[in-house]
């Protein structure tokens, strides 16, 4: 069997490179034959994306996190929007590697790398959020929310150099809050006001704690928030939380064991479009970078498969 054209691309500014500046050197020692590139910018990236498509690369390895992951698939859908998305392998080198984590890539990159030329892989496939944010350019993913899931993101990132031991205390410091009505809590909720809109039906209520949406089963630290998903390439999952945080919290077990939601306001559906209407802008998070819907409109459709290298 003929191992497809590679492509190697690290983010020069994901957590794993700025611990250990010798990483990428060592990856492209492992993989001499193959093409490594370290864009520095966006507008980098899109034109290293540009040439592989007019080289017919067919393989891309992705050295960074899951905002990085979310760029480079971005670049290439906006390159190609009619095109099939290349066999992508993680590196796993971000500061959380959810979606690594959903296809069950937990091989460190210097391992990793050197199996994903040798042909011993194999290949499971997920299916992209496509999300449309007012009228810009539309972006794809695999996890989108709002509410406190991007105001949890946006307080886990003021931490200098991050960790997932980070982020897991500050889940905790934030349970233990929303339990007493503590400062914490509240410096959380960031509620999104508006209308949630499931396949063309409009959920009853207004104000949500958040509304997260994943097509990979795994939101981070474990937890299985879209456990109904699996690998189903027809369908994505939105967990609406219309409760408290102090329900939030509650749910909290259930949500890490995979087994849903179960308080009266909060609700479980698996669809194939989202859309969000409010009178006010409505930031979002999409595999952790933050976007901003200034006019109130956001719509999430099905947007291209992945096949993962695994």
């Amino acid at each position: 069997m003929t191992t497809p054209s590679l492509l190697v691309l690290t983010n020069p500014r994901s957590g794993a490179n700025r611990r250990d500046r010798g990483l990428a050197g060592r990856l492209r020692q492992l993989v001499p034959d193959a093409r490594l590139e370290a864009p520095a910018d966006l507008e980098a990236l899109a034109h290293v994306v540009r040439d592989a498509l007019a080289t017919g690369v067919t393989r891309v390895a992705v050295h960074g996190g899951d905002g990085t992951l979310h760029r480079v698939l971005t670049a290439w859908h906006h390159a190609a929007p009619d095109a099939a998305m290349p066999e992508v392998a993680i590196l796993r080198g971000g500061t959380m590697n959810i979606v690594a984590d959903s296809v069950g890539v937990r091989e460190k990159p210097e391992v990793f790398l050197p199996r994903v030329t040798s042909g011993d892989v194999r290949l499971t496939t997920r299916r992209l959020l496509r999300v449309e944010v007012d009228d810009a350019p539309p972006v794809v993913g695999f996890l989108s929310g709002n509410g406190i899931v991007a105001r949890f993101l946006e307080k886990y990132y003021e931490t200098e150099d991050p960790t997932p031991a980070d982020a897991a205390r500050l889940l905790l410091r934030g349970s233990l809050s929303a339990m007493v009505g503590g400062r914490l809590a509240r410096d959380l909720v960031r509620p999104y006001v508006g209308a949630v809109i499931v396949d063309g039906e409009r959920l009853t209520g207004e104000r949500w704690t958040a509304v997260a949406i994943g097509s990979v089963e795994q939101m981070g630290l474990g937890f299985r928030v879209f456990h109904r998903i699996g690998d189903r390439l027809d369908a994505f999952q939105v967990v609406a939380l219309g409760g408290s945080i102090a329900d939030l919290a509650r749910e909290l077990p259930s949500l890490y064991r995979g087994r849903g939601v179960h308080r009266p306001k909060d609700s479980v559906h698996v669809i194939a479009e989202l859309r969000l209407e409010a009178d006010e802008p409505i930031p979002m998070m999409v595999d952790g970078d933050f976007y901003r819907a200034d006019r109130g409109r956001v719509r999430i459709a099905l947007g291209p498969t992945v096949p993962f290298v695994t």
